[in-house]
């Protein structure tokens, strides 16, 4: 956490453009504090368009300026940031070159009313090969700085929910959904089912040879293209069906996964799952090679340039939290009013996620949309490095309780609320 953050607060760090907004900057330590008795300037600087009426004077090195005190050490102002965008604020000492620079992001009204959501659609517990119990799980993940997310085990659907139980009378913050890793008919097709109400696996397990014989007599008669295999197709459709049945969201996971020396889809395949827009999302980033996610990259790319929407998640396809096996390595910054169900589901469809990896130590990089990107950038930078840091106790507790400590029920209880309370000041409601 840099210095800046880790000493001062900007409440709020972002606004909605076009609108007059009183913004607080609060230092956190007395060594922060302004100096009641000095005047500063601040100067308004858009790090990409500027207003029509100052236009000419950006190219002389003028911005929009103010003359302020503190008060009490913390200063306060108000400004109408124009535009999407992000914007340096100089906060200078009247007649000095010494400056402290913030960061405020001006947003449109659509995405004004979000908040920005970190989750991980597809995550092992040792209730299929993973290292942990789901309890512990999930208990890891709160402690990195997870908002909501999902255990999604091989062929099973049950450990998602042995995770909700666990903490179904506890007062947690992060939010917890069903789900599972679907093998239909084999384990060469993977597909996420996220949130849904019902197993896919234990449905197809309980009445295989009835839907075997379904998908077979569809797959006589589709017409597919050439190279693509109208079998699998047909068991990857009704998957995909049946997850919507259960009011999930099926997701297309790891593509270029290399399995037995061969990637895990073919790419005709994958390219055809795309143009007949069989899954909800696509798992833009994994837990795996740099090659595999730069490869599914690309790919959206392609798709994206041949005018196809695709809506994204990014996931770590964790199999161990403690040491970690792809834990954190990748997620999804999710912009959402809330953390409900049909809000995710919305949220996603309407593009409004990135996919964010940080591998091998190093610094973060963002994937999606070019609007959601830069957004994602800057709240990765200004907000959830405190964010995490307010995660960090809740995940002890958790993982406390889960272990059996009779205390850390009521000291979660305690806890509970902190982050929300970060986020509306941050957010500004």
């Amino acid at each position: 956490m840099n210095a800046r953050i880790a000493d001062y607060d900007v409440f709020p760090s972002v606004v909605k453009s076009g609108e007059n907004v009183e913004i607080s900057i609060i230092p956190r330590g007395d060594h922060a504090k302004f100096d009641d008795a000095v005047e500063y300037v601040i100067k308004f600087v858009p790090m990409e368009c500027c207003n029509v009426e100052y236009e000419l004077s950006r190219f002389e090195g003028n911005f929009n300026t103010q003359s302020v005190k503190s008060k009490n050490g913390s200063i306060t102002f108000t400004y109408c940031f124009a535009e999407e965008q992000e914007w340096s604020v100089v906060i200078q000492e009247k007649n000095s070159q010494q400056n402290k620079v913030f960061h405020i992001y001006s947003v449109f009204a659509d995405l004004y009313a979000k908040k920005a959501y970190k989750g991980d659609f597809h995550v092992h517990s040792n209730r299929s090969d993973g290292n942990e119990e789901p309890g512990v799980v999930v208990a890891n993940y709160r402690k990195a700085g997870f908002d909501f997310m999902a255990i999604t085990d091989h062929h099973r659907w049950r450990p998602s929910k042995e995770a909700i139980d666990k903490y179904k009378n506890v007062d947690i913050d992060l939010k917890l959904f069903l789900g599972e890793e679907v093998h239909v008919p084999g384990n060469y097709i993977h597909v996420v089912n996220f949130g849904g109400k019902f197993s896919v696996n234990e449905l197809y397990e309980n009445n295989k040879e009835k839907i075997d014989a379904e998908v077979r007599e569809k797959a006589k008669n589709i017409s597919v293209p050439d190279g693509i295999n109208a079998l699998e197709y047909s068991y990857r459709k009704w998957i995909a069906e049946n997850i919507r049945k259960g009011d999930g969201l099926s997701i297309l996971v790891h593509p270029f996964w290399i399995w037995c020396d061969e990637y895990n889809i073919q790419t005709k395949m994958t390219d055809y799952l795309f143009e007949t827009n069989c899954f909800d999302a696509f798992e833009l980033l994994g837990g795996q090679t740099t090659k595999e996610n730069n490869m599914q990259v690309a790919l959206y790319g392609e798709q994206r340039a041949k005018g196809r929407i695709i809506p994204i998640v990014g996931s770590s396809d964790s199999h161990g939290t403690e040491p970690p096996v792809w834990f954190n390595v990748v997620k999804t910054i999710l912009f959402s009013e809330d953390l409900e169900f049909d809000h995710i589901y919305k949220n996603i469809k309407e593009l409004h996620s990135v996919a964010v990896e940080t591998a091998g130590g190093e610094s973060y990089r963002v994937d999606g949309p070019y609007r959601m990107v830069k957004y994602a950038m800057f709240l990765l930078e200004n907000y959830f490095p405190r964010h995490d840091e307010l995660c960090i106790e809740e995940g002890i507790l958790m993982k406390n309780f889960i272990c059996g400590d009779e205390e850390a029920k009521t000291q979660l209880s305690q806890h509970s609320g902190r982050t929300k309370k970060y986020a509306d000041q941050f957010f500004g409601h």
